[in-house]
């Protein structure tokens, strides 16, 4: 969450007359430009040195040009710049990984990075329920009652899928149970309210273009699935693409998620047998990818993309744990796209594992293990060796490339379930939020924070993390700043 401090006014002004030997600031929309040409551009210190996402910060130096021509870095995150006087440059501090960050700063073609000139971020992280009551027994309350009533004042049922959109503000989040009810609603963050929406029918987890003002969805339940959309300008209302995947084309039990790739114009989805369906949405066409024993039988031949075929086996992974073999019929496949690795990642609950796809130019795909497939449980290691996912269901991936995965746990129908938010960063699985402790709580931290079965998980434009809580009738967001 964005914070606001009464320091930088102060600072502000400081800074100003810190760089300034003038004894008089007529007015602040004179300040003089102090810069000397002589000495060139330099960076010479930092105040404060230390510190959290959006402090007011002060680069002490000597800066040429405006305020426009300047970029200043903490480690790969850019900072939001205020004022400068050629002597001082005013900015916020970015979101950005713990510890201490290298310092640059990029003035037109010029950069410079001394050499030990750090900011030492202090991190913060946090799980908070923002829509719903924290128990596993929960109950829809009726549609009537959700209009008017605040977010963190209603009753939900089991959540099941989370999506984020563009809001005024702050993002919108779209909430969608599909398990045995036909829900969908939109949560929004700017003013805090809840509304059911109409839908055709019980949807999965939608996809968002790069707009981020529309989602695609189609049904979760066997069948033959249309291509649905949902626009912020028509109120979020409901229209069809006029595409539908025919059921003997793709007879998979369910299809839990959706995403887009690099192309708008190209939305994927997965199946609950590992079959991906690439929909075309200009020409309203669809193809179908999937193993060689998991093709139907009445697969059309115009309507067959190619093969997902196993990559070769390696010192760490024999070629049997290559591809998926076993399946879940209920909410076991979940695909991502990463914008990072240029890849797609698929959840199998089934395997306990997460799976990487690569699309290849003949139109074959290639698929290939890449963390789990150890048996479940949460333990953390190299993702390749030793870690482990509990039943793992919805995934994302944000700037970075690290990729959270919900694994919701075991023993569905009673009490506790071990369930995690897990990390991929690098070659190494860690614990984002969650514990084994039996009481549902949010906790004082994430590793405090305990979960009933949670299925899915979104990322919104800041970096904050929307969590689907499943039995225990939530949406709970998991902040890193």
């Amino acid at each position: 969450m964005k914070k606001k401090y009464l320091i930088f006014p102060v600072l502000f002004f400081l800074s100003l007359v810190a760089c300034n030997s003038t004894d008089v600031i007529e007015k602040w929309t004179t300040v003089e430009n102090l810069y000397n040409p002589i000495l060139g551009t330099q960076m010479d210190s930092i105040v404060p040195n230390y510190g959290i996402i959006d402090q007011t910060f002060i680069l002490n130096g000597n800066f040429p040009g405006s305020i426009k021509d300047m970029k200043v870095y903490f480690g790969k995150k850019k900072a939001v710049l205020l004022s400068t006087n050629g002597k001082c440059i005013v900015g916020l501090v970015p979101k950005e990984p713990n510890g201490y960050n290298q310092i640059s700063l990029v003035i037109g073609k010029d950069s410079i990075a001394p050499d030990k000139f750090t900011f030492r971020y202090r991190q913060s992280k946090s799980v908070k329920t923002i829509c719903g009551k924290l128990g596993p027994d929960n109950k829809w309350m009726n549609d009537a009652d959700y209009a008017g009533t605040a977010i963190d004042a209603v009753s939900l049922g089991e959540t099941h899928y989370v999506q984020t959109v563009k809001g005024v503000k702050s993002d919108n989040v779209f909430l969608i149970e599909a398990g045995w009810g036909n829900k969908l609603f939109l949560l929004s963050i700017d003013n805090g309210t809840i509304t059911k929406l109409s839908t055709p029918a019980a949807l999965c987890h939608p996809a968002v273009p790069t707009s981020r003002d529309i989602f695609y969805a189609t049904t979760f339940w066997n069948g033959n699935r249309t291509i649905y959309n949902f626009k912020k300008e028509n109120s979020w209302t409901f229209n069809t693409t006029g595409i539908t995947i025919s059921s003997s084309d793709y007879p998979g039990d369910k299809v839990c998620s959706m995403t887009f790739a690099e192309d708008d114009n190209l939305l994927y989805c997965v199946d609950s047998q590992g079959r991906i369906a690439e929909v075309n949405l200009s020409d309203k066409s669809y193809k179908i990818y999937t193993t060689a024993d998991q093709k139907p039988s009445g697969l059309a031949a115009v309507n067959f993309g190619g093969l997902i075929i196993p990559a070769a086996a390696t010192a760490k992974t024999p070629l049997a744990k290559q591809a998926p073999k076993s399946f879940d019929t209920w909410e076991g496949s979940y695909i991502t796209y990463s914008k990072y690795h240029h890849c797609f990642f698929l959840s199998f609950a089934a395997e306990n594992a997460i799976y990487k796809y690569v699309k290849n130019p003949d139109k074959t795909w290639t698929c290939s293990l890449y963390a789990g497939g150890n048996g479940p449980g949460v333990s953390i290691g190299d993702r390749l060796i030793d870690a482990q996912f509990n039943s793992p269901h919805g995934l994302v991936v944000n700037a970075d490339g690290d990729i959270f995965v919900v694994s919701k746990g075991s023993n569905f129908w009673t009490k506790g379930g071990d369930a995690r938010i897990q990390k991929i960063s690098g070659d190494a699985v860690e614990i984002a939020a969650g514990n084994s402790n039996g009481t549902l709580t949010n906790g004082t931290t994430p590793l405090e924070a305990t979960f009933q079965y949670p299925r899915d998980i979104a990322i919104d434009v800041d970096g904050n993390y929307f969590i689907a809580g499943g039995q225990e009738g939530t949406v709970r967001k998991l902040s890193i700043e």
